[in-house]
């Protein structure tokens, strides 16, 4: 229970309810985590399911999606959809990290590069999504193709801004010190840039994770017949809330988890990023 709840050497003697928080272990957040999705659940329960304040139709209680789900399962719609979904994500995710690292690179080593890119860049970012959603159906037609432009429109430029900025952060004194000794611009890259750069790419890659979601959403809910965004539709037009819901709670999971597996990652390739953070 103590390393359950470790905490920091000045919890619980300033800061109230805050500092105990800040100073909790991985596992005492988590645990902190799983009391609050239980006790929300249980109030939606109760709320829904039990005294009946609102319309099941518009909010299903959990149990009833719990059993949406089921019937996605048990009918054989849920599996061709999911994977479609995650195909064209995943396609679009990888599109948009082999273009915006590199461009993020020279964006913020190179001047010219950045007054070029950036200005566009910054245009298209601040651009929503579903504003391309009728010109992707134009120039890809029905299939997973606007999927996998938007899914990539909306990943690449959290990823490619950040590193970018990254670059732009870099201690110039290292970069001074390093040219001192005589080191070239690849080893400067290698050794001072890229280090420096790291914690940048991760959080503009946790960014693109949820925006590629958004993306391949937006891509599904109109002109596609298969996708997560198309089962939610069917299952909204036929009042099928439950199902509904269902297919919006696994989207959910898969861009949590996508964000969690990109810290553990992070953790496992640059572990000083972490440091002093909790």
């Amino acid at each position: 229970m103590s390393t359950f709840l470790a905490s920091g050497p000045n919890v619980g003697r300033s800061g109230g309810i805050g500092a105990w928080l800040a100073g909790l272990s991985p596992a005492g957040k988590a645990g902190v985590l799983a009391v609050e999705v239980v006790v929300m659940l249980v109030v939606w329960q109760l709320v829904v399911g039990v005294f009946g304040w609102i319309n099941p139709v518009f909010l299903p209680p959990p149990t009833a999606i719990w059993q949406g789900f089921v019937e996605l399962v048990s009918s054989g719609v849920l599996w061709p959809n999911l994977l479609i979904s995650l195909q064209g994500w995943l396609i679009g995710f990888v599109i948009a990290a082999v273009i915006a690292i590199p461009v993020g690179l020279l964006m913020g080593t190179s001047l010219p590069v950045d007054r070029v890119v950036g200005p566009i860049a910054w245009t298209i970012y601040a651009t929503p999504s579903i504003a391309y959603q009728p010109l992707a159906k134009a120039w890809f037609g029905f299939g997973i193709g606007p999927v996998i432009f938007l899914v990539a429109i909306s990943a690449l430029f959290p990823i490619l801004l950040n590193v970018a900025a990254g670059m732009r952060t870099t201690n110039p004194s290292i970069i001074r010190a390093g040219r001192v000794y005589g080191a070239s611009r690849t080893q400067l890259y290698r050794s001072v840039y890229l280090p420096s750069t790291v914690p940048f790419l991760f959080a503009g890659l946790r960014q693109a994770v949820v925006l590629a979601t958004i993306g391949m959403v937006v891509a599904e809910l109109s002109g596609s017949a298969i996708g997560m965004g198309a089962l939610i539709i069917k299952s909204v037009n036929t009042y099928q809330t439950d199902q509904a819901f269902a297919a919006i709670a696994i989207i959910v999971a898969w861009s949590v988890g996508m964000a969690q597996l990109v810290t553990l990652v992070e953790r496992w390739v640059a572990p000083w990023t972490r440091k002093g953070r909790r």
